[in-house]
């Protein structure tokens, strides 16, 4: 073997979905598409200063526990990470990981780890994608290859809801028969009976692009078309509705909810839907929530029946106002949205001497990092911190801890199976 190929154990699995070895001189390894204990001879992709990655060459000794994954295309599809992973070890390994990354963080052995919830499916649970286009020069309609900006067409997708499925397999006859060039990206959501479409294109003939459009609508019959015309200036257009409205079962009673694009979408319903009645029974008792990174009111509005006022932050005047119109459909006359930005709003309160019992946040991908920081001057009796992204969580649980809160539980709850990503709850005290 020369210097980049080697043989190597993998030991763990890392957020991010690659397997974990060392190599005979000490330095991490990450590998994909692996299962601890298995022996492989690898190929070093990048080398970096306390880390390289590498490809597969030879599985010298593969895990008992190995499956053949589903899809034909898991091998090249960036769409999925751990289809070669039974279902039950993927929930354990994320669970795992998350616990690792707080462990890392905070240093505290002690912390009370719920059990994980699993989805109810792991496959065909997905209400929302994104699917990348490319005409070269036929339509190919897909997700991107693994590290490449190259479209993985295909017939069918195991991870996706049926719904979601039947509008991409639509859309795929409209288009071969009416060719969009510049078509660069297709986002469809449908969590019910109602779905919504938006298409992003280069700026092209606006008369050709609104002909096909309107026949997407009418033909696969979904509530809303939008299409964005990209260019110097853009171009915004919507054929029928902006969102979709869906209602989940919430504690035995039903909350009216509507999503648009524009803000981060729950792909899982049921999943989200364990999660909103976990976070409520959290917060139950509470006289006064603070919901930051609200969006469009997935948790303010059922908040609003587990407290007697709630407020909400978000930046977004448009998921403000969504959040407005299902306040009022759900009567929750006593939830507020405000459109301000989450540090901008926590400083106020402090500032003011607004007082909060209970705090609520679901930032983006990034993580709350100078919310964090001053969170605590607001001397809430409870925070729950609702997570994408264990990295940032156990980062940004770290000054909350030092400012005199408890980590009373942490739970992951399973989004999206076949895949690295972890939905996670941690819940703090006073």
């Amino acid at each position: 073997m020369n210097n980049n190929t080697f043989t190597l154990t993998i030991d763990s699995l890392s957020y991010g979905g690659r397997g974990v070895g060392r190599r005979e001189d000490g330095k991490v390894v990450f590998v994909p598409a692996v299962i601890p204990g298995e022996s492989l001879i690898v190929r070093t992709d990048k080398e970096h200063s306390s880390y390289c990655t590498a490809d597969v060459v030879e599985i010298l000794e593969k895990s008992p526990k190995r499956i053949e994954p589903r899809c034909p295309l898991f091998s090249t599809c960036g769409g999925c990470d751990w289809q070669h992973i039974p279902y039950s070890d993927q929930v354990y390994w994320k669970d795992a990981i998350l616990r690792d990354e707080i462990h890392k963080s905070l240093q505290q052995g002690d912390l009370s780890y719920e059990q994980p919830v699993t989805s109810p499916v792991d496959f065909g649970y997905r209400g929302h994608a994104i699917l990348q286009c490319s005409y070269d020069p036929d339509l190919s309609l897909g997700f991107f290859m693994k590290k490449t900006n190259k479209v993985v067409e295909f017939d069918q997708c195991p991870i996706l809801s049926p719904g979601v499925q039947k509008i991409i397999d639509g859309l795929k006859r409209i288009l071969r028969d009416n060719p969009l060039p510049g078509l660069s990206s297709i986002e469809v959501h449908a969590p019910q009976a109602e779905s919504i479409l938006l298409a992003r294109l280069d700026r092209t003939d606006p008369k050709r692009v609104s002909r096909i459009m309107e026949k997407v609508y009418n033909d696969l019959d979904i509530s809303g078309v939008s299409f964005a015309m990209l260019g110097p200036k853009r171009s915004d257009y919507v054929l029928g509705q902006k969102f979709c409205r869906y209602s989940l079962q919430i504690h035995g009673r039903p909350v009216h909810l509507s999503s648009a694009f524009g803000g981060f979408i729950q792909a899982n319903e049921q999943v989200n839907t364990d999660l909103i009645e976990y976070v409520a029974s959290l917060a139950s008792g509470s006289e006064h929530i603070l919901d930051l990174y609200s969006g469009a009111g997935n948790f303010s509005i059922p908040l609003s029946r587990a407290s007697s006022r709630v407020v909400g932050i978000e930046q977004s005047h448009k998921l403000v106002s969504q959040g407005r119109v299902s306040a009022k459909k759900n009567r929750a006359e006593n939830v507020r949205f405000l459109a301000m930005d989450a540090k901008r709003a926590v400083e106020s309160a402090r500032d003011e001497n607004v007082g909060f019992d209970t705090v609520v946040l679901d930032p983006p991908r990034e993580g709350a990092k100078d919310v964090a920081r001053i969170l605590p001057e607001l001397k809430a009796k409870r925070i729950v911190y609702i997570s994408c992204n264990p990295s940032t969580l156990a980062r940004d649980l770290k000054p909350i801890v030092g400012a005199g809160y408890a980590v009373k539980s942490v739970k992951m709850f399973d989004m999206f199976p076949q895949t690295y990503h972890i939905e996670s709850v941690t819940y703090l005290e006073r």
